[in-house]
């Protein structure tokens, strides 16, 4: 695990247990002193997106924060905002496509 990835995993661990302690990528990124990486912190993002998809992380997030998950509820919750966002991109995609096919039909 990388050092930022340490810090930051250690960081939620002590300060963000459970959706109600959740933290702002911004107070993320003032606490540790990290790079935001762009105006919406996209290297805190990438941060926690490989906590999660390499190091075995439970972290949950919204649009207001993460958070480290507590329970199956918590978890349910996250899982099924993630699947609505699939279900809305692949909508959106459809569209894409189909608007592609017409458009010359105008």
């Amino acid at each position: 695990m990388k050092d930022n990835e340490q810090l930051l995993l250690d960081y939620l661990k002590t300060n963000a247990q459970g959706k109600a302690n959740k933290k702002t990528s911004d107070e993320i990124k003032r606490a540790l002193n990290l790079p935001s990486g762009g105006k919406t912190n996209e290297n805190i993002r990438d941060i926690i997106r490989s906590l999660i998809k390499n190091h075995n992380a439970l972290i949950g997030s919204d649009s207001s924060g993460y958070w480290i998950i507590q329970n199956e509820e918590e978890l349910q919750n996250v899982i099924d905002s993630l699947n609505s966002r699939i279900q809305e991109i692949q909508e959106r995609a459809t569209a894409l496509q189909r608007n592609w096919k017409n458009r010359n039909n105008e």
